[in-house]
């Protein structure tokens, strides 16, 4: 009889044992199903612990009831995550600009990014929104949104030279010669267009690379004092191809004069008509002398000049040559 009632008690001891662990298993089941919310009415924060699924499981888990002004977000169909805001407010009713177009929007955010959620807006990371009154979003306010594009590209452009003029005490005056050609540089800059709702309004220059350096010009120039001239002033020196021709070519020059010895012809660009000239040998043949530039010709362009000589074959004895040309006051 001792030993029935003692297993008894062991039995009662065992159930009630299992009662609580059962109760200890559902009641942290439960907890884990919980989930932790913030609701915000009119800026009042309060968390509460909910196992409803979605939001409007737990408007009704919580007995809230909208007014015709009021609204909740996120949408009632939206399920229900750990730690989410559910905001319930009164529409506000605001002006949305974006670039030229312009329409009311009923919301319920305070703060821009919820508005942009809420809206369903995607900023790009150069976008501008501003708000009126500033950061601020209320009713009947002003929101505008800028859409910034950024473009870049590269622009390729020249780098003139420099020029140095180096006096030579080895060279007459008026003289010049060209010992180093310039060459341009060039460098590429990385430019960079701004778009403000589709319409151009800066262009920045965001980087600039040279890829080439500009050599500069150097020139010597003459400061010898020419000699034997009588005095004459040299305004400059140059060196031209030389060739010859004889009466047979005509008795007139092209200013109208007769065609003799130290009658010359030119380029007029190079050597103004009229132009008195000292025309020096450069290679031991007899220097031409003293001359007066009145004739031109077809093929006499640039740095050349055409010296008269008053037969054939003294023409054809110079035949092509270097020579220097003193241009003289």
């Amino acid at each position: 009889m001792e030993t029935t009632n003692s297993f008894r008690k062991k039995l009662l001891i065992i159930g009630i044992l299992a009662i609580f662990a059962v109760s200890a298993l559902i009641m942290g089941f439960s907890t884990v199903l919980a989930k932790d919310v913030n609701l915000i009415v009119d800026g009042e924060e309060e968390v509460i612990s909910t196992y409803a699924n979605t939001v409007e499981d737990f408007l009704i888990s919580e007995d809230i009831e909208l007014s015709k002004d009021e609204a909740v977000f996120p949408t009632k169909d939206t399920e229900i995550t750990d730690g989410m805001d559910i905001k319930i407010a009164k529409y506000k009713t605001i002006t949305l600009k974006i670039g030229d177009n312009e329409e009311k929007k009923k919301v319920l955010s305070e703060t821009i990014d919820d508005l942009m959620e809420e809206l369903g807006i995607e900023l790009d990371e150069h976008d501008v929104v501003t708000t009126k009154p500033a950061n601020e979003i209320v009713d009947k306010g002003i929101v505008g949104i800028e859409r910034v594009d950024k473009k870049q590209f590269s622009k390729t452009e020249e780098i003139p030279y420099e020029s140095e003029v180096i006096e030579n005490d080895e060279m007459y005056q008026g003289e010049t010669k060209v010992v180093q050609v310039g060459v341009k540089g060039e460098q590429i800059h990385t430019m960079q267009n701004i778009f403000v709702n589709d319409k151009l309004v800066s262009i920045e220059n965001l980087d600039t690379e040279v890829v080439k350096e500009p050599v500069k010009e150097i020139v010597h120039k003459g400061t010898k004092e020419v000699e034997g001239l009588n005095g004459k002033k040299v305004k400059k020196v140059i060196v031209m191809q030389a060739t010859a021709y004889d009466p047979s070519a005509g008795s007139k020059t092209a200013m109208g004069t007769r065609a003799r010895v130290g009658a010359v012809a030119v380029d007029p660009k190079v050597i103004p008509l009229g132009s008195k000239l000292y025309i020096e040998s450069m290679d031991g043949f007899p220097t031409y002398g003293y001359a007066t530039a009145e004739d031109t010709g077809g093929a006499i362009k640039g740095n050349r000049i055409d010296l008269f000589y008053s037969t054939n074959s003294q023409a054809l004895k110079f035949g092509r040559r270097n020579v220097k040309v003193y241009v003289l006051d």
